[in-house]
């Protein structure tokens, strides 16, 4: 068994006994751990087996070069920070290893001072890199939204929850935004620097789970033709957020159960533990204590996952956030396609606000996209998918105690369609653009309306 995952871990491929032995014992001095291995079996068994912060391989390895090995392991989905070493190759060889990928070139024989610092550095170079990997994929769309009561109240109870190292259990419909706290959590912890892996957990067939979060060796399987890094692996020293995690499996849910009481896991075709350092949030739109009490979810696992809960409210009871939402929406999409912003119409925002909204937040930003796309220089009432406006509109007729208003602007929208019609005669193209929407839309609303080519050109 692997000792604990708190440190990070070198692994010293040298055929020299004396060389593992001194770097061993000067990254030891550091609180480095060190793995050695005196051949590229025993290298390869290491990477599959644990998790490899950082290797140091010599160049000359005796049958196979070092650089060999490098491109072997790279072949077999290691992309681990590599530091060559050598005491006789020569600078053709040290400019390909650098060429190739590795992060420095050292030569034999070394201090333990000059070891120490280049690892040293590779390691703050990954961590940095990692960093800005995040923060690129994360920009501009992973925060939370809105000033109202209820979403203020979420923020802050997941900022309080941050900065435990307990599991958190996400509740709330699909759609409501269950990942964006599972981040928010996760960046105001001690783990932000490490990685934020998402799991949807009903989207892995059953047959699959073990293999996705738990990664396999070699020949495991059928298929299994290189070993691959589990999704717990690659959440080391971060925080793994598993959506509907009611979906999982009874025996998926016996293994996360083990990793989340011990932080052990073992691959799919290995009997090796590993030592995984990760937080678990999970979520689901379910409600997991009839799950339980169904049969569906395992208890013990409930009550881990369930240390902190918090429920994420739909976007209906959340209502006041909406215009805020569909302008940030907006001006999301105009600048990903490089729209100059549009203005939205307060009627737009009227309508946004009537609506029920069964695929929350999720649906908002699907109906602003299409709208920004398909309107004209601004968003007005008929750039709204008809569901929308026609939902308004009956919720209005219900206050209002009749369809008289509905009647009403259904005649006055035909008279102005009509009458922009003709004055184009009858060209779609033209009479969309003076009306500010898309042809598409024009051309549907015509057929609600039943506009037909006698009314404008009578």
């Amino acid at each position: 068994m692997s000792e604990p995952a708190s440190a990070p871990t070198v692994l010293v491929l040298d055929d020299e006994k004396n060389i593992r032995h001194s770097i061993d014992i000067a990254l030891g001095a550091e609180g480095i751990r060190v793995v050695a291995a005196h051949d590229p079996a025993s290298a390869l068994r290491a990477l599959r087996e644990r998790i490899i912060d950082l290797l140091i391989l010599d160049i000359k390895l005796g049958e196979i070069d070092g650089i060999t090995f490098f491109k072997t392991m790279q072949t077999a989905g290691f992309t681990v920070p590599t530091l060559f070493i050598s005491g006789n190759a020569t600078l053709t060889q040290a400019a390909d290893a650098v060429r190739i990928g590795a992060f420095d070139f050292i030569e034999k024989p070394f201090s333990a001072e000059r070891i120490v610092i280049a690892v040293k550095r590779c390691l703050e170079f990954s961590t940095l890199k990692e960093r800005l990997r995040l923060i690129e994929s994360r920009q501009g769309s992973m925060e939370i939204v809105g000033d109202s009561q209820a979403v203020k109240k979420v923020i802050a109870a997941a900022l309080k929850m941050a900065r435990t190292g307990s599991s958190v259990l996400i509740t709330g419909e699909s759609g409501s935004g269950k990942e964006l706290v599972a981040n928010t959590i996760h960046a105001g912890s001690d783990r932000s620097q490490g990685p934020f892996v998402k799991v949807n957990c009903s989207a892995i067939p059953d047959n699959l789970v073990e293999s996705e979060l738990f990664g396999y060796v070699k020949g495991a399987f059928t298929g299994a033709v290189a070993s691959k890094r589990g999704l717990f692996e690659v959440a080391h020293r971060g925080t793994l957020f598993l959506d509907e995690v009611a979906d999982l499996s009874l025996g998926a849910q016996a293994k996360i159960l083990r990793v989340v009481q011990g932080g052990e896991m073992q691959k799919v075709g290995s009997e090796e533990t590993i030592k995984v350092d990760v937080r678990v949030l999970s979520g689901t739109h379910k409600d997991l204590k009839k799950e339980v009490s169904d049969g569906h979810f395992r208890e013990d696992l409930f009550y881990r996952l369930n240390v902190l809960p918090i429920r994420v409210p739909s976007l209906r009871e959340r209502a006041d956030d909406i215009p805020l939402l569909a302008k940030f929406f907006c001006r999301r999409v105009c600048e990903k396609n490089n729209i100059k912003e549009k203005p939205i119409d307060d009627e737009v925002l009227s309508e946004l606000k009537r609506y029920h909204w069964p695929g929350n937040v999720r649906e908002l930003q699907n109906v602003m996209e299409r709208a920004v796309i398909m309107s004209g220089d601004r968003i007005s009432p008929l750039d709204l998918p008809e569901e929308i406006a026609s939902s308004a509109s009956e919720l209005s007729d219900c206050r209002s105690g009749g369809s008289a208003l509905k009647e009403y602007r259904d005649k006055a929208e035909r008279e102005f369609i009509i009458g922009t019609l003709k004055k184009n005669s009858g060209n779609i193209s033209q009479s969309a653009i003076e009306l500010g929407v898309g042809r598409t839309y024009l051309h549907r609303r015509l057929a609600v309306l039943g506009i037909a080519k006698k009314d404008w050109f009578s």
